[in-house]
């Protein structure tokens, strides 16, 4: 079996009340690369810190977790016939968790970078940091319930993104150098949470992103020769102060027309906000 799965009992921290009692276990899987077929990657982690980078070597991937057997489960599921990849830990939602308490686990995943694959990440009171820069991603889907986690692209995708969707509740998301991405559509539904965008980098190819916003934000960079359209249906009022000018139902970057490549935005809105940058 080329799979190595260890599993071990790392730590019982006793409490007051046996009910509560936390059961630390830890988790290692890894797996060698044999072919580079296109590979379906899902993340679900329910608490604690998130480490994500690209692997070394001829690794497609490689888990090692620490999380508390009373509050939720382990996964670890390779499919070889099709191609794909389940991790994580499945958590009791009734469980309150405190990451200031560090009682959250910790969840370190390394993932083969020459390998294409649509990455699907399902976080709830998750902290960390995402590298998904060189990777080889086709698609990427995010779904945040109350995480707070930077994903950054510093090095350009290997493939071109197809779609990139983006989900949040009360979280708070960060995309750094997204344009590193190549996506070619954008997705966002924001409840009360945050999303910024950096997509201040070269931009090989125009952008469309659809966002919805309750009471959340959002908020774009983009290059300052990048033109910016947006299309809002919205209570937010006008968006003079993001630079823009209304021509009939749309709002234009003054240097729209002629601008080299183009951010066009469809903005649906209830009490959210939208905001501009412009790199300088």
């Amino acid at each position: 079996m080329n799979e190595r799965l260890i599993v071990a009992s790392a730590l019982v921290v006793a409490l007051a009340h046996p009910a509560e009692a936390q059961r630390w276990r830890t988790l290692e899987a890894s797996r060698q690369v044999h072919d580079t077929s296109a590979l379906s990657v899902r993340v679900e982690y329910s608490a604690g810190r998130f480490d994500l980078r690209p692997a070394t070597g001829n690794t497609l991937y490689n888990m090692s977790l620490r999380y508390d057997a009373s509050r939720g489960e382990a996964v670890s599921r390779y499919d070889s016939l099709a191609r794909s990849l389940t991790v994580g830990a499945k958590g009791n939602h009734s469980v309150r968790v405190n990451l200031d308490d560090n009682d959250g686990g910790d969840l370190k995943l390394q993932l083969a970078p020459n390998v294409p694959m649509d990455l699907a990440l399902e976080l709830g009171a998750v902290e960390g940091e995402l590298q998904l820069g060189g990777m080889a991603l086709s698609d990427l889907s995010i779904k945040g319930g109350a995480a707070e986690i930077t994903v950054r692209f510093d090095a350009p995708n290997r493939v071109r993104m197809h779609a990139m969707n983006i989900e949040i509740g009360a979280a708070s998301v960060k995309l750094m150098h997204a344009a590193n991405a190549g996506a070619e559509r954008i997705k966002a539904n924001v409840g009360v949470g945050s999303l910024d965008l950096d997509l201040s980098g070269p931009l090989t190819h125009d952008v469309e992103i659809n966002a919805s916003l309750a009471m959340g934000e959002i908020t774009l960079r983009v290059a300052p020769e990048v033109g910016v359209m947006v299309e809002a249906k919205t209570f937010l009022g006008d968006m003079h102060s993001s630079g823009l000018i209304k021509r009939g139902d749309y709002w234009y970057s003054a240097d729209y027309d002629a601008a080299p490549r183009k951010v066009r935005v469809q903005l649906k809105a209830f009490l959210g906000g939208f905001k501009l940058r412009r790199a300088s």
